[in-house]
């Protein structure tokens, strides 16, 4: 395996690629980006948090020690979700912020997540920068003498923080919701949501009647992506107890996805989905939408109902942010999970997404959650990949711009591979960066014509290979 390094960090296998010598070298890299021209940061002072890997303590002690000898204020909150560090970033008014995560890749995996300020992760031209310096020598000069070195302060009450904040909105009700006493099981697999989400639900009076994989261990009890695939103890759990929903998250804990009352996954899609409802409908907000381009068009029809509109950007968190922020949207996120709301910080954040869905829930009387799914846009969303081992996928979607092009009725946008946008269904193809495959996303009114879309475009892909 080879290191990962993209917008949304740096990723590798311990005892592989993610060496003590690659963490120590982004690690000094971070903080000479964050004190040259893009961010100009003076304070040196950095929050530190990680998930639950059984690696994390060694990565965090290395992390944490290398922040010290460039002269840095650490504040280790030990194990944390990322939104929390993004949060308490801003909080505590530092430099920039370190998650050490893989986010949801297998136990063997590590990385490191880097955040600016301003409780963004970093630019796509910081990340190009701080990985150029990473692969230079880093000068002795960038460690500092004896009497420099920076202090670590323990902070043990950022998840108390965190939480705070989200029940002092003032659209968020904590005594109507605990009025439901709503009953759920939860599944926070072996990560770091655990003791977040467990407090959540305990302040809202909501019963966690069972929790499975709570305790936070980093010995994931299932592949930790929280998609349908993953979910079966889950749907069993939910179904055995006859609970009104049932809730998992990542083992970073951005992405939150829900289980309805019959154990059936209520779709990744319908967490934002949710939060837009919510914001547009019992809050009233009214302005930009920020969804990435493999995120449904539900979004889009329940902003049109609310007399506001949609704006797109590539797949990625910090591309929805930037949008975000250029459009001054009143929330955000992409369709697997993750909902970005500004009042609170603009990151993935699966404790709000929770919050939410929870509020909203409460304000229409409803208990089941399947009812709230009724209420709003009926879409079905299909996420395949095709295999192009030996071919070139820029020319395959080359190919497919041109055919597509000038259609009746057909939109194309190449802001991020190639979203063709037909009356009917969409597709998204885009290559990966780490695999010899195009990714396939397909949406439309029902689930066979979604398949059949996605399943048009990975035989002809795949047929070029003969």
């Amino acid at each position: 395996m080879s290191l990962i390094r993209t917008i949304s960090g740096v990723r590798g296998v311990i005892g592989d690629t993610l060496s003590p010598e690659v963490i120590v070298a982004h690690i000094a890299a971070f903080t000479m980006m964050l004190e040259g021209p893009l961010y100009h940061q003076k304070q040196h002072k950095i929050v530190v948090g990680r998930d639950s890997r059984v690696s994390g303590p060694w990565v965090e002690r290395l992390v944490v020690g290398t922040l010290s000898a460039c002269g840095y204020h650490v504040y280790q909150i030990g194990i944390a979700t990322t939104p929390t560090v993004q949060f308490m970033t801003t909080e505590l008014k530092c430099s920039g912020g370190i998650v050490i995560t893989s986010s949801h890749n297998p136990v063997e995996w590590n990385g490191l997540k880097f955040i600016g300020s301003d409780g963004l992760f970093i630019s796509p031209e910081a990340c190009e920068s701080l990985f150029k310096l990473a692969d230079e020598k880093i000068p002795m000069s960038r460690y500092v003498t004896y009497d420099k070195v920076g202090a670590i302060e323990v902070v043990d009450h950022a998840n108390r923080k965190h939480l705070d904040a989200i029940y002092a909105l003032p659209f968020i009700d904590v005594e109507k919701i605990r009025s439901q006493h709503f009953r759920c099981c939860l599944d926070t697999v072996n990560g770091a949501g655990g003791p977040i989400m467990r407090e959540l639900c305990h302040r809202l009076d909501i019963e966690i009647v069972d929790g499975l994989n709570m305790e936070p261990t980093g010995l994931f009890a299932h592949t930790p992506e929280p998609i349908p695939a993953n979910l079966s103890q889950l749907c069993e759990s939910v179904r055995k107890h006859n609970v009104d929903f049932g809730i998992a998250v990542d083992p970073d804990v951005d992405r939150c996805v829900f289980i309805d009352e019959h154990g059936k996954p209520l779709g990744e899609e319908y967490t934002l989905a949710m939060a837009v409802e919510f914001m547009l409908g019992d809050v009233g907000r009214r302005g930009v939408v920020a969804k990435n381009l493999s995120s449904s068009r539900a979004l889009d029809d329940i902003a049109k109902k609310y007399e506001s509109r949609v704006v797109c950007a590539p797949v990625g968190e910090i591309q929805v942010a930037q949008c975000m922020l250029r459009e001054n949207a009143v929330i955000g996120g992409e369709g697997n999970g993750g909902v970005m709301l500004p009042d609170i910080h603009i990151g993935r954040d699966a404790p709000v997404a929770a919050a939410l869905a929870f509020q909203l829930m409460a304000n229409r009387g409803i208990r089941k959650i399947s009812e709230v799914k009724k209420t709003l846009p009926q879409y079905e969303i299909v996420k395949l990949k095709a295999g192009i081992e030996g071919l070139n996928p820029d020319a395959i979607l080359n190919d497919y711009k041109a055919e597509y092009r000038g259609k009746q009725g057909v939109l194309i946008n190449e802001d991020d591979g190639l979203k063709i946008d037909a009356p009917e269904w969409w597709v998204h193809l885009r290559k990966s960066n780490t695999e010899h495959i195009i990714r396939v996303i397909a949406e439309a009114k029902d689930l066979e014509l979604a398949t059949s879309i996605a399943a048009k475009f990975i035989q002809e892909i795949e047929s070029k290979r003969k």
